[in-house]
C-alpha cells in the first residue's frame, strides 16, 4: 500500500499527496514537489486534489500490483 497522506495546502488550497514520514518535519514536501510549512497544512482530504499528486499515486500503485494480468 501506498503510504501517503492527503492534506490540503493553505498556500494554494489543493489537496496533495505527502509521504507518511513528512509529518514530524518543518516543512512538507508533496509527491508533486510541492513544499509548504506544516503550519500551512490543514490536515483534511476536503477540497480539490492536485492532478499531479494524483497521477503519481496512480504510478506508485501501478508499481505495486502484477500487470501480468492483461497478458492471457
Amino acid at each position: 500500500m501506498v503510504d501517503v497522506q492527503w492534506w490540503r495546502s493553505d498556500y494554494d488550497d489543493q489537496v496533495h499527496a505527502f509521504r507518511g514520514e513528512q509529518a514530524s518535519k518543518e516543512y512538507g514536501e508533496a509527491l508533486c514537489e510541492h513544499s509548504v510549512p506544516t503550519s500551512k497544512i490543514t490536515c483534511s482530504d476536503e477540497g480539490r486534489r492536485c492532478m499531479a499528486c494524483l497521477l503519481m499515486v496512480g504510478d506508485l500503485l501501478a508499481e505495486q500490483h502484477d500487470a501480468t494480468w492483461r497478458a492471457s
